[in-house]
């Protein structure tokens, strides 16, 4: 078998177009309820166009809930309706504005790339218009690179 040539390989061809996204102005509340019927799974906040404003992991919702709570922390998490009834209002708020995003037209390659770059496991798939057109994660290239018998 031919060696596999992930830099020939376009990431539309493993994207998943299946993404949750909100509106900016989505408050939390839709946000936890989008995180408990999806599972951890991050979410895309768009404009009303579609066009990529941010994302959603679950690092950032407990960030904007619950301040200092996290894997270094020593606090111990309060209760429930004290988390929700934080500071955080909407998805604008609780949304990372730095993700990483890769051009429709980027190979899998490319994508790996800014995967290792900014350390974060999937990378947000725009249009040349900044539409979010899909997702990519790192267990979508393991699931590829497995298919053809890569790994």
């Amino acid at each position: 078998m031919a060696a596999l040539e992930l830099e020939d390989i376009p990431v539309v061809e493993i994207m998943h177009t299946d993404f949750a996204s909100v509106h900016p102005d989505t408050p939390v509340g839709g946000i936890f309820q989008s995180f408990s019927r999806r599972g951890c799974q991050d979410i895309i906040v768009c404009d009303e166009k579609g066009e990529f404003q941010g994302i959603i992991t679950e690092l950032d919702l407990l960030s904007a809930i619950a301040p200092g709570v996290g894997v270094r922390s020593r606090r111990k998490m309060g209760c429930l309706e004290c988390i929700i009834k934080s500071g955080a209002k909407s998805a604008g708020e609780v949304m990372s504005r730095e993700h990483i995003t890769v051009s429709r037209e980027a190979s899998v390659a490319q994508a790996m790339v800014a995967m290792e770059k900014y350390r974060h496991p999937d990378v947000i798939v725009v249009d040349d218009e900044g539409l979010a057109v899909g997702i990519v994660e790192m267990c979508d290239v393991i699931a590829f690179l497995i298919r053809h018998d890569a790994l």
